[in-house]
This record gives C-alpha cells, structure tokens and sequence, in this order.
C-alpha cells in the first residue's frame, strides 16, 4: 500500500483538510495550534486504520470506540499503524514526537508556547526528520523559520500524506469461515485420505 500513487480523489481530499489546517492556524494561540494539530492528525489516523481494517461487525466500533477500546487513543494508533506496516518507523516516531508536544500543552495550564525550551527542542527533532531547512522555497513562504512554521510545516505535509493514505487504502477482507463451520466435513475427509495415500 505505501508504494501505491496517489489517486486524484485522495490528493484533493489532503487538500481540503491542508487548507482548513491553515485556515485554522491562523491568528490561533501556540497552545490551540498544538491541540488543534494532535486532533486532525489523530483523527487522520482513526480514518487510516478503520479504512485499513476489516469492517466492523456491528455498528459501534469496539475497537475505537469506548472508554476501553483498545484503539481509541492518538498513542495505541499511532503504534498500531506501524505494526500493521502502513506507516514507517520514522514517520511514527514523529507523530509520539508531537503528541508528547500536546500533552504537554494540554498539561501546564500556564506558560506554555513554542519558545519554551522542552518545545522547541522536539519541534527542532521533528524539523530536523522533516527536512524542513531543505524544503523547496514555497514552503518557506508559508511556513516560517520559527520553532511554530516548523512544527506548521511538518503537521502540514504529514496530515496530508496521512489523510492521501486513507483514501488509497485497501480494507483487508473479512476471513472465510473455517471448515467446522461449513458442511465440508466430507471434503475435508477425502482431502485427509488423499494426502494420506
């Protein structure tokens, strides 16, 4: 799945959702852009993964939904992205790189912005892995050379690939039912005796 081109339909829809994350950055607080970022990118995610997985048999989720689903939080889908493949080990260390921002965001009721030094050290990490100082001059344009463009920067082209992935997925299909639940049971004999002699 991750070599597959991207389909029009897909990059207009990561367009759409690149606009409104620009939209919304705009005249916002450091601390609503972060919290702001976690929730499209872990909302991209959510669509990864159920777009990615089997359907669910009944109408709510177990698995995203509920105190205790076991994928309901932005940390265990983020994991589970990467060990079902979709998602390369860099790629996901940078998604717990931000998500570790917003928690801390969403955790000092005080005081917090992208000039604080714990910030700025993993925006730095993850303009660092981005590439942000090679980025082609357009992008400089729009996002600029602060601790706050690079963290835009990055939020940017991820939740835009995140939200292309989503739309090229492929659903795995639900398995067929075993043997012992089917009237095979006769086949299932013959096939025994056959491979016996």
């Amino acid at each position: 799945m991750n070599g597959k081109k991207k389909t029009r339909t897909s990059m207009q829809s990561a367009h759409h959702w690149d606009e409104l994350l620009v939209k919304e950055f705009e005249g916002e607080s450091d601390r609503a852009c972060v919290i702001l970022a976690a929730s499209l990118l872990d909302s991209a995610l959510l669509s990864l993964l159920q777009s990615r997985l089997a359907p669910s048999p009944t109408t709510s989720d177990p698995l995203f939904d509920g105190a205790n689903a076991p994928l309901s939080t932005f940390s265990s889908r983020i994991d589970m992205c990467y060990r079902l493949g979709v998602l390369s080990a860099r790629f996901c260390r940078d998604l717990h790189l931000i998500r570790r921002i917003r928690n801390e965001f969403a955790h000092n009721v005080t005081g917090c912005s992208f000039a604080e030094s714990g910030v700025r050290d993993r925006v730095q990490a993850l303009a660092t892995s981005s590439r942000f100082q090679t980025a082609d001059e357009s992008w400089h344009e729009a996002f600029p050379n602060t601790p706050k463009g690079q963290f835009q920067f990055a939020i940017g082209w991820m939740q835009w690939h995140l939200r292309c992935l989503a739309e090229d997925a492929e659903p795995i299909s639900p398995a067929d039912e075993e043997w012992g639940y089917t009237d095979d049971w006769g086949e299932l004999e013959d096939s025994k005796d056959e491979e016996a002699a």
